[in-house]
């Protein structure tokens, strides 16, 4: 069994409509590089387990918005191939996020 659901791009128009979070896990030199996904926040793979585990309100300071609720809120991660994203996904998973997304 997964611990996590894929979604197409289709699917990703869907899940931002609803209000889901965008995490996008590329390197700062690949957004620049390609452009990011409109309303989307970007924390690189390797940042994103400490990232997480900040406190809510140096979440809300640094991004500008509030951090997921574990219980709650969708969050979709994206990457170049997809698997940095299903990675991100484990990720958020093990630590209690329970609607972990992979585009």
């Amino acid at each position: 069994m997964s611990v996590y659901e894929n979604v197409d791009y289709d699917g990703l128009l869907v899940k931002m409509d609803r209000k889901s979070f965008v995490i996008d896990v590329r390197e700062n030199h690949e957004l620049a590089a390609t452009g990011s996904i409109p309303n989307s926040i970007n924390i690189p793979l390797g940042e994103l387990e400490n990232e997480l585990n900040l406190p809510a309100n140096v979440f809300k300071d640094k991004y500008k918005l509030s951090k997921p609720e574990k219980e709650n809120d969708e969050i979709v991660f994206s990457c170049a191939r997809g698997n940095r994203s299903r990675r991100a996904a484990e990720i958020a998973f093990k630590l209690n996020y329970k609607k972990c997304l992979n585009i």
